[in-house]
């Protein structure tokens, strides 16, 4: 990291730091668990698919499908965590916890309300959900009874989210890293026993590794309320009071989350509706896609990590009147986290067989998935300028800018390029992929204008 910037911070880490830490710690203090438990949690996904990847190109794709899908009934989950970590952040900041209290509470009430509908949703409706999108009936047997299970218990994902974004919102990301990395070594476990048979477990197949998921986010769910409510260390809650609907609260977190979960539910609409294009040109191009999306998830890895701390970072920094220390917090994270993803793009590059081959030694498949990857190597430095400031909008309650950013990129570029490109001038694939990037380049841009124009450093919330 650049360490020519000696800002200094008066927002402590802890309770317990006496003095101020210079602004290059404090960010990475707080990216780094952060970049851990994203890879942890990218490997939750990774081990799945390579597991599964072990049946063939049917379970890739049914498997892939049935994870998007759920990507897309969880929306409403992504946008109150946003509203919710924005909204604690701030009142760290301000050092009003009784406030940061009362949010995090309400954040796990409507969240606790919204798993109820999803649940439902998801246990009547996987395979029609499934079949809508013209996969296969192979895969749509798959992909239904993966997203069948997953969608059903989704409540222990939407704690995982509120608690995790509520540690984060404190200042504390590393809580999170450990509580990841446990479920990971249970998920493995579990995938291993459940997908295969083995041990004298029963042979469950591609649905075995939605059970092993779930199990797994049961336990982290479980160990993210014994953190919040037993052993707090920044923000402690009370087991008792502040459960009611305090409309001024939930006024709020909608206020910051409602864009926030209308730009996710566009994001994941968008992806879907990109690979209901990719499944129009064979399984083998479906199953190159998804493997490319698996791998790509660890490019994200330090641009998502630098995004939590800009988006702490900020929050905290305007809770305190300190909207200069936001900006500046924002572009060194932009710098670290642009950094670590170019060098990852060109690892990407050189080794894209290799990382490939992990998952497939269809030909077929290998050579689609390699000529993805080449794509997401050379698009780094664009992912990395749209997700991190994108986060610092958001730690700052700008969610509007970064919902119309997202529509324009993911359904005027993405889609509509990638469609008129790959499925009626006929190039295919290769076709669709050069709508992906112009997705990431056009992003990049405007979220680059909306910081530097500066309107988020005033905004409300």
């Amino acid at each position: 990291m650049d360490e020519s910037v000696e800002i200094t911070s008066e927002l402590p880490v802890t309770e317990t730091e006496a003095k101020p830490i210079s602004l290059n710690r404090h960010l990475f203090n707080l990216a780094w668990p952060s970049l851990i438990e994203n890879l942890l949690q990218t490997m939750l996904g990774f081990v799945d698919l390579v597991f599964v990847g072990q049946i063939g190109p049917d379970a890739i794709a049914g498997v892939g499908l049935g994870n998007q899908m759920m990507f897309l009934l969880q929306v409403l989950y992504m946008g109150l965590a946003v509203g919710n970590t924005a909204l604690v952040a701030r009142a760290v900041g301000a050092k009003d916890k009784p406030e940061a209290e009362r949010i995090a509470k309400q954040a796990f009430v409507l969240v606790t309300s919204l798993s109820v509908g999803i649940g439902i949703l998801g246990f009547f409706a996987s395979v029609p959900i499934i079949r809508m999108t013209g996969a296969t009936d192979e895969v749509t047997a798959i992909g239904g009874g993966f997203l069948q299970v997953v969608s059903t218990f989704s409540i222990v994902l939407g704690v995982m989210m509120i608690g995790g974004g509520t540690l984060r919102g404190s200042g504390d990301t590393r809580t999170p890293m450990v509580i990841t990395g446990v479920i990971n070594v249970i998920n493995i476990v579990l995938d291993y026993v459940l997908i295969f048979g083995n041990f004298g477990f029963p042979r469950l197949g591609p649905v075995g590794s939605a059970v092993a998921t779930t199990i797994s986010r049961t336990i982290g769910a479980s160990l993210i309320l014994y953190v919040l409510f037993k052993r707090g260390s920044i923000l402690k809650l009370q087991i008792r009071g502040g459960w009611g609907f305090h409309r001024n609260v939930i006024a709020r977190i909608l206020n910051v989350g409602g864009p926030s979960a209308a730009e996710q539910f566009i994001m994941q609409l968008g992806l879907l509706v990109f690979s209901v294009l990719a499944v129009n040109l064979g399984t083998n191009d479906l199953a190159a896609q998804q493997i490319a999306f698996n791998i790509s998830m660890f490019s994200f890895l330090p641009a998502f990590a630098f995004g939590v701390a800009a988006l702490t970072m900020v929050g905290q920094s305007l809770g305190a009147k300190d909207p200069v220390r936001a900006e500046q917090s924002a572009i060194q994270a932009l710098k670290s986290g642009t950094l670590w993803m170019v060098l990852m793009g060109v690892g990407f590059f050189i080794w894209r067989n290799f990382l490939v081959g992990i998952y497939t030694n269809d030909p077929e498949v290998l050579r689609l998935g390699e000529m993805c990857m080449i794509f997401i190597a050379f698009a780094q430095p664009f992912q990395s300028v749209s997700i991190v400031l994108g986060q610092a909008l958001r730690g700052a309650g700008d969610t509007r800018s970064t919902m119309v950013y997202t529509f324009i990129g993911v359904w005027i570029m993405r889609v509509a390029i990638g469609y008129v490109l790959g499925i009626t001038f006929r190039l295919g694939l290769f076709g669709m992929w050069l709508g992906w990037i112009s997705d990431f380049i056009v992003r990049a841009i405007l979220v680059w204008m909306r910081f530097k124009a500066g309107k988020w450093k005033t905004l409300k919330v």
